[in-house]
């Protein structure tokens, strides 16, 4: 569904589906809130995947499981995972990831966007992280999203956004579609907390075979 913009883009909103699989392009969704259980959704083969860990990967990985404050950076496993005749195979690297800030909007901010109305009873969160790629793997913007938790443990994923002309500026994105070994980034993933709902914390998860991340 397309939407009015003043800057003579057409912007479209959906929500992201699922966080550490999907396919090459750049930005996908499916409609609707982007409310989640708290268990990660994962594409992962039911068979033992074939795993090969990238040679430059030599820091030492963060012990997860306490809370962070904003600004503390952990080294994080990410795997990668094939598609297609490939699906078997996995590819295990490290992530530089700080969580920068979390910013609360207003849901003015999306009036150039055709929300639903669920989606209009809603406050804005925005989480700003940096990602530094510390191996030499080709990562995908979109599979490095962070997601939210609320008081009661409930996970939120991001929306995600399809600006086809410039970026939305109240939480903008990285030009780069893909992080190069050796390359950071600083990117902006924004949420739609229901109303009568209370943030709590920041989670990120690149492998879901261990313990998530959390910041505060």
């Amino acid at each position: 569904m397309f939407a009015r913009s003043s800057m003579g883009a057409m912007l479209l909103v959906a929500a992201l589906a699922a966080i550490g699989c999907g396919s090459d392009s750049d930005e996908k969704g499916s409609a609707g809130p982007a409310a989640a259980t708290t268990t990660p959704v994962t594409t992962t083969p039911a068979a033992p995947p074939t795993a090969t860990t990238d040679a430059t990967s030599s820091a030492d990985v963060s012990e997860a499981g306490e809370t962070l404050a904003l600004g503390t950076r952990v080294v994080a496993p990410y795997v990668v995972y094939g598609t297609g005749a490939k699906a078997a195979e996995k590819q295990d690297t490290t992530l530089g990831v700080t969580v920068l800030r979390v910013r609360t909007g207003k849901i003015s901010d999306f009036k150039d966007f055709n929300l639903d109305k669920a989606q209009r009873n809603t406050v804005p969160h925005y989480v700003e992280v940096k990602y530094e790629n510390l191996g030499e793997l080709k990562l995908q913007r979109f599979l490095m999203d962070p997601s939210i938790e609320d008081t009661e443990g409930q996970e939120y994923k991001p929306l995600n956004l399809i600006v086809l002309s410039g970026t939305f500026k109240k939480c903008p994105q990285p030009s780069k579609a893909r992080l190069r070994g050796g390359q950071s980034f600083t990117l902006c993933a924004p949420f739609l907390l229901p109303k009568g709902k209370t943030y709590e914390r920041v989670r990120f998860q690149g492998d879901v075979t261990q313990d998530p991340y959390f910041w505060k």
